[in-house]
């Protein structure tokens, strides 16, 4: 007899029969010595370890640690100006699981430090992401790039961008949001899911046991 349990501790699998109804989990293939199983439209609340059970004259078990990615929303940039502190150029993002890196990029490759705070969402896993940049003075041909990287976009990033030429004049105060600009594809709003190195190899949220 072969079993899975899900993080939580409930039977998915049975053998071949599903026993928790939800529909997400799919039979992949049963034999005597085999149960592989697949779970698509994964969240974040999937995360966690899944255990499968061998019931036989020897009892054997094998878990797999799945941990779930969900990839930020693409940046939004935020310009204010204080006459006082000169311009504060803002980029949000929200969504992401673990916490998203932000970095500002001028585009004559200079780096810029900005000031970044994380806010843990009210579900517990995902984070709201926010990066601050005070500029003094900025040249009206230079342009500021806000750029977002975290282990679900892979190398790519999202990046915003503005020009020093859109920055309100000297002297007024007031607030304005920047369209966001697409300088590379959005990710899928699917999260991604990723496996442990000591457990199975691959980052399918599928998962198999076999009898060794």
């Amino acid at each position: 007899t072969l079993q899975w349990l899900n993080p939580h501790g409930f039977t998915i699998f049975l053998n071949a029969q599903r026993v928790l109804r939800d529909q997400r989990y799919k039979l992949l293939r049963y034999s005597k010595g085999e149960l592989s199983i697949q779970l698509s439209n994964v969240t974040v609340q999937d995360q966690g370890i899944y255990s499968c059970f061998h019931y036989s004259r020897h009892f054997q078990s094998r878990s797999q640690n799945v941990e779930i990615l969900a990839a930020p929303s693409h940046p939004v940039l935020e310009v204010s100006q204080d006459a006082e502190r000169g311009i504060k150029v803002s980029c949000y993002s929200q969504g992401s699981k673990p916490q998203p890196q932000i970095s500002w990029l001028l585009d004559n490759g200079v780096e810029l430090p900005g000031d970044t705070r994380h806010q843990l969402g009210a579900d517990g896993k995902r984070w709201s992401t926010s990066s601050t940049l005070r500029i003094l003075s900025c040249s009206p041909k230079v342009t500021a790039s806000c750029i977002i990287q975290h282990p679900a976009l892979g190398a790519e990033g999202l990046t915003a961008s503005l020009s020093c030429q859109d920055l309100p004049s000297p002297g007024c105060r007031h607030s304005t949001r920047l369209p966001k600009e697409a300088e590379v594809p959005s990710p899928s709003e699917n999260p991604a899911a990723s496996s442990s190195p000591e457990n199975l190899p691959g980052t399918s949220p599928s998962a198999s046991s076999k009898d060794p």
